[in-house]
């Protein structure tokens, strides 16, 4: 018998104003919706050790900026920014999609 494999789906609308603390620790996460709600900022270096994320909804949040550390995050392969208070990155580098805009953010992570 193969092994069982789980994914981890979390959506929440609770209007949180903060990602919660206990989703980082939960390894084997692979999708999280977080739109609509109040979501002020995220921890890129905690996201990263999330190897299985490949879904990550922020959009219509209270985002100020976008860590250009999130650019690290390479298992993503949809990240929805759209609807947040940010001016970098612009709204044209938002629209042609995730490659672009994880390109963009590591392009601005300091050296």
């Amino acid at each position: 018998m193969g092994a069982l494999c789980w994914s981890v789906v979390v959506k929440i609308g609770l209007r949180f104003s903060f990602f919660p603390e206990a989703l980082y620790h939960i390894l084997t996460l692979e999708t999280v919706m977080l739109g609509n709600n109040q979501v002020s900022g995220v921890n890129p270096s905690h996201l990263m050790k999330l190897i299985n994320l490949s879904t990550l909804d922020l959009s219509n949040n209270d985002l100020l900026n976008i860590p250009p550390e999130l650019g690290l995050c390479t298992s993503l392969r949809c990240l929805s920014l759209e609807g947040n208070r940010f001016r970098t990155p612009r709204a044209a580098i938002i629209a042609k999609g995730t490659d672009v805009v994880l390109e963009y953010l590591r392009s601005r992570i300091p050296t």
